[in-house]
């Protein structure tokens, strides 16, 4: 078969046939294939350096995938994220993923202490795969979200995230440290499930181990291993945007913000998110409904603002062109002049 510059390809069939008893499969083939009984397995294997991103890579990975399994009945398995799928549907797999395709979420119920999340398939992209922990069943998606938005960055960046790195989640920072402790140098694959390390060997397979993330409470408290404020933060923000029929993405607690000094006290708190003209700045203007000059609204981190005004906080992923007025009543928002996904581009007409 043909085989695209600067990849390494390999075939080998099993000597010893291993199937995945010992895991948790994912997809929703998962329970129809622990039920085939197979007669012979094979393992592909396509390895390529990568700089920048990856997404070539996986359109040039299926192609060969289905050249190989042509006119076979059985069973395939995404060892990396232990996803079972019928080998006549490997021409319907994606040729240009997106990033959450490539990755699977387990989710452990822990009782009192929650849930714990950790990803399979993050590997794939040299990245370490990644666990944490959380409370609160509704916050299942947004933990699953906060795994794509690694995911993402992986394969677009084409970078690891390494032992005390940190990372933008919206509004939030996170932490990220070496499941393995300060060693951060392996070993690597028994971070992995036990049947990647029998049916992968070390040469095609060595492990990249995995991170604990760790988010922060507050935005001046310390890193805690419980995300339950972080997420708790991106679903309320998730569910501003679901009630507008909006889409949009916090800025992070580091942006400014223009604020009066008066804003939040007894003469109220209105807002108004325009488009940011540097990285820098999140948009957002906070005053009171007293008019004020510009020279009296003065520039403030989001992470500053959030301590005064803390009622601002799950209305901060709106887009520009929203405003906001805080009464004794709730929270009016304007959103007629927010830019919407289905209007057209002027710039295109």
């Amino acid at each position: 078969m043909s085989v695209p510059r600067g990849i390494e390809l390999s075939l080998t069939q099993q000597e010893q046939l291993v199937t995945p008893q010992d895991v948790s499969l994912f997809g929703p083939h998962a329970a129809e294939s622990q039920r085939y009984k197979p007669k012979a397995g094979y393992l592909l294997s396509l390895l390529r350096d990568t700089k920048g991103s990856a997404g070539t890579f996986f359109a040039d990975a299926q192609r060969v995938l289905a050249d190989a399994v042509a006119g076979l009945e059985g069973w395939g398995l995404d060892v990396l994220r232990m996803y079972p799928f019928p080998l006549g549907a490997a021409r319907e797999l994606p040729e240009d993923p997106f990033p959450e395709d490539l990755i699977s979420v387990g989710f452990h119920e822990q009782g009192e202490h929650g849930f714990r999340a950790e990803t399979f398939g993050l590997s794939k992209l040299g990245q370490r795969e990644i666990s944490f922990t959380f409370k609160g069943g509704e916050l299942l998606e947004d933990a699953a979200i906060l795994c794509s938005h690694l995911a993402d960055y992986a394969m677009s960046q084409g970078r690891r995230v390494e032992n005390r790195q940190t990372m933008s989640f919206g509004f939030d920072k996170l932490l990220f440290l070496a499941a393995e402790g300060e060693n951060h140098t392996g070993p690597f694959r028994g971070w992995h499930p036990p049947f990647m390390s029998r049916l992968l060997p070390e040469r095609l397979f060595y492990g990249v181990g995995a991170l604990k993330v760790l988010g922060f409470p507050r935005p001046t408290a310390a890193a805690q291993a419980d995300l339950t404020p972080v997420l708790h933060r991106a679903l309320e923000q998730r569910m501003v945007l679901e009630e507008y029929d909006l889409t949009g993405e916090s800025p992070h607690q580091s942006t400014t913000a223009r604020i009066c000094a008066c804003a939040g006290g007894s003469d109220g708190l209105r807002g108004e998110r325009r488009e940011p003209q540097s990285q820098k700045e999140s948009g957002w203007t906070f005053s009171c409904m007293k008019e004020h000059v510009p020279a009296e609204l003065h520039s403030r981190s989001l992470e500053e603002v959030s301590v005064k005004v803390p009622e601002v906080m799950k209305y901060l992923a709106l887009p520009p062109g929203v405003s906001l007025t805080f009464t004794v009543a709730g929270v009016e928002v304007d959103a007629h002049r927010a830019r919407r996904d289905d209007e057209p581009d002027t710039d295109d007409l």
